[in-house]
C-alpha cells in the first residue's frame, strides 16, 4: 500500500514477523499483480525483497506473454503465476453497478456524442494518451466527443503535456518531430477538456468507480486507454470493463493483442461494424494513428445512424454485460489461477489437495 507502489517501505506483509525465517517453511508469495509489470522500475522493490527475505518466491503478476516479465524471471530466477486480477477488481468495485437507475437500455438512449474517452495520466509512458488526443484533434475528431484530459499530469507534480511530449523525444520513445507535431497540435485545443469535475484543478482518480455516466449514456462508443500501451504484453485493467458494464461498445487503446486477450475470455467485440485491425498494429506510433483512423470511420457517421448501430450491437453488448457479472466468469479466472498454481515445482510439497 498504497496501490500501485513499488517501494520497499510500501510492502504489506500478511506473515508474522516474529517467525524464524531461517527454519525450513513454505513459500513466499509476491503479489505484484494491481499494476503492470516495466522491468527497472521494479527493480528496487523486487532486490529488496531477494536480500531480506527467504525464498523460494514465487511472483503472482496480471499479464502475460511479457517481454518485461521474462526480463524479471531471468533476472531474479522466480517462477510467475498469471491471473487476471482486474476482473475480481472490478466485480469488487462495480457491484453495485447492476442497480444503478442511469445506466439503461441501448434503445432508449439519445445519443449526443459520437465517443466519450478518459485520459487522467498523460506523464512518463502514459504520454501515449497525449498523442492519441493530437491525433484526435489532426483529424478535426475532438467536438465529437466527450473528452477529458489532463493537460498537467497529477502524478509527475503537474508536469505539462508539452514536456512529457519531449521527455519522451529525449529518451527514444517517440521522434523529435513527432513530439513537436504533437505539442503544436495540442496547444490549439480549448482547455480545459473536462467531462466531469470542472471545478477541480485536475482530474480526480477514481478508477473505483464508473464516472460521468450521464455522459457515457449518451455517448456511442467508449475509446478506452488503457494503462499499457507501448509494450509487448497481455494486461487490461478494470477500464476495459466499464463500457461492457455501461452496456456500450469500444475501442481499445493498448497494446497489441489485446483484443484478441480480452476475446479469450469469451466476450465479443465489434469488428462487424467498425474496423478492429488497430489491434494488430505491433508499432505503437502506427498503432495510434491506426485507432484515429477507426474513430475517423466512426464519426463519420450521423447520431441517428449511430443510434440505429448502437441497436444491432445490443445482442453482443448484452452478451458481455451478462458474461461480466456471470459467476461462471469469475469461476473461470479462479479456476485459471490455481490451476496456473499447480503448475510451479516448488509449491508440489505443500499442495493440501
Amino acid at each position: 500500500m498504497p496501490y500501485g507502489s513499488t517501494k520497499p517501505e510500501n510492502l504489506e506483509r500478511l506473515t508474522n514477523d516474529s517467525l524464524d525465517f531461517s527454519s525450513p517453511r513454505g513459500p513466499m508469495f509476491i503479489c505484484y499483480d494491481q499494476e503492470p509489470i516495466y522491468g527497472e522500475f521494479n527493480y528496487e522493490l523486487f532486490d529488496h525483497i531477494a536480500t531480506n527475505y527467504q525464498g523460494p518466491f514465487i511472483l503472482i503478476t496480471t499479464e502475460q506473454n511479457s517481454d518485461a516479465l521474462d526480463h524479471i524471471k531471468q533476472k531474479y530466477g522466480w517462477p510467475s503465476v498469471y491471473y487476471f486480477h482486474h476482473a475480481f477488481a472490478a466485480h469488487d468495485w462495480f457491484r453495485g453497478s447492476r442497480y444503478d437507475s442511469r445506466l439503461i437500455p441501448p434503445e432508449q438512449r439519445s445519443l449526443v456524442k459520437k465517443y466519450i474517452s478518459f485520459n487522467r495520466l498523460t506523464s512518463s509512458r502514459r504520454v501515449y494518451r497525449s498523442l492519441l488526443i493530437a491525433d484526435l484533434a489532426q483529424r478535426n475528431l475532438i467536438a465529437q466527443g466527450h473528452i477529458s484530459y489532463n493537460e498537467n499530469c497529477p502524478e509527475a507534480n503537474g508536469m505539462p503535456y508539452y514536456d512529457s511530449l519531449r521527455e519522451a523525444a529525449e529518451t527514444g520513445l517517440i521522434t523529435t518531430a513527432q513530439s513537436k507535431q504533437a505539442i503544436d497540435t495540442i496547444s490549439q485545443l480549448n482547455f480545459p477538456l473536462r467531462i466531469d469535475y470542472k471545478d477541480q484543478t485536475v482530474i480526480p482518480n477514481h478508477s473505483f468507480s464508473l464516472s460521468a455516466i450521464s455522459e457515457t449514456q449518451e455517448s456511442f462508443c467508449y475509446l478506452i486507454t488503457e494503462t499499457c500501451f507501448w509494450e509487448k504484453k497481455h494486461h487490461l485493467t478494470e477500464k476495459i470493463f466499464k463500457p461492457i458494464i455501461s452496456r456500450m461498445p469500444f475501442v481499445l487503446a493498448g497494446p497489441a493483442y489485446n483484443l484478441k486477450y480480452l476475446k479469450s475470455y469469451g466476450f465479443q467485440t465489434f469488428d462487424r461494424w467498425f474496423d478492429e485491425s488497430y489491434d494488430t498494429v505491433e508499432d505503437p506510433v502506427e498503432r495510434i494513428a491506426a485507432i484515429g483512423r477507426t474513430m475517423e470511420s466512426i464519426c463519420r457517421y450521423s447520431l441517428t445512424e449511430l443510434q440505429e448501430i448502437l441497436i444491432d450491437m445490443a445482442p453482443v453488448l448484452e452478451h458481455n454485460y451478462q458474461l461480466f457479472n456471470s459467476p461462471e466468469f469469475l469461476d473461470g479466472c479462479w479456476a485459471e489461477l490455481t490451476n496456473n498454481l499447480d503448475t510451479v515445482e516448488v509449491l508440489k510439497p505443500f499442495r493440501i489437495r
